[in-house]
């Protein structure tokens, strides 16, 4: 009986990991959240089956650690597949470069939460859990990352925003490549895939973005539109899973440590 765990599942894809890996005969799932009972209360609403919850903070390395431990006691100490997808998105997101020339103190702020959670966090996630993964079968990594963080996407389709965000996936990028590299005679199986652009609440919600912000946000994607042209917009959650789980059944063991767009390769980012 394959085991997934879900670092970050208490809403958006990481929520929609849960429905569509639960649903399918035999998986187990465990499915890691700050708010325990506000994820166990969907998760039972829902009606998923073979879904336990377990608490845990992706910026806390004890924390962690104690999430791996309630997860043993629950899979007899070996797990699959370890999906790490929780995130810290910055406030800043309509904000380029030049616009923290007069505010290095929060682009400093923006930046250390933004590295706390999406490169030190993946690697206090991966350590806890390696035991776990150790025992298993598939040995499978997965770290959720952006289309942002890919350097040719930014040149040509011109991203200038997001910078914390962009920065901190990037580097979240490499501590994935380094476990990799660490451990590639074990058989393991390391990816960073970015999930496109997809209509979570996140994505969707503009409303702490200036008239300026918005306007800086349509010229960008009038410019992948241009790169894409067949690009019909951000795409749903369930379809954003359902391609990332495709390119991680159809990965081979020499990809590992590399960082692939949702659709299995580094050129088609949505």
């Amino acid at each position: 009986m394959p085991t997934t765990v879900v670092v970050g599942a208490s809403r958006g894809i990481g929520y929609q990991f849960i429905q569509t890996i639960a649903a399918a005969q035999g998986n187990t799932v465990i499915a890691t959240a700050r708010n325990v009972v506000n994820l166990e209360n969907k998760v039972r609403a829902d009606k998923i089956p073979n879904t336990h919850v377990v608490q845990a903070d992706l910026t806390s390395a004890d924390a962690m650690k104690a999430a791996a431990k309630a997860t043993s006691s629950l899979v007899n100490g070996q797990i699959d597949h370890l999906i790490i997808n929780g995130a810290f998105l910055s406030s800043t997101g309509g904000m380029n470069p030049t616009d923290f020339a007069d505010k290095p103190e929060l682009f400093l702020e923006e930046l250390k939460k933004s590295d706390e959670a999406n490169i030190a966090g993946p690697l206090f996630a991966i350590n806890a859990f390696l035991p776990l993964l150790r025992a298993g079968k598939e040995k499978r990594v997965t770290y959720i990352s952006s289309g942002v963080a890919d350097v040719p996407e930014t040149i040509e389709t011109r991203i200038t925003n997001s910078v914390p965000y962009s920065a901190s996936k990037a580097g979240g990028n490499i501590i994935i490549t380094k476990f990799a590299a660490e451990l590639q005679d074990e058989g393991f199986t390391f990816l960073s895939i970015a999930p496109g652009a997809v209509a979570t609440e996140t994505l969707m919600d503009t409303s702490n973005l200036t008239d300026k912000e918005k306007a800086k946000m349509q010229v960008m994607f009038g410019r992948m539109m241009q790169k894409y042209p067949e690009w019909k917009g951000p795409i749903s959650p369930e379809e954003s899973v359902k391609r990332i789980l495709s390119v991680v059944k159809n990965s081979k063991a020499e990809q590992s440590g590399q960082f692939l767009s949702y659709w299995g390769n580094t050129t088609q980012w949505l």
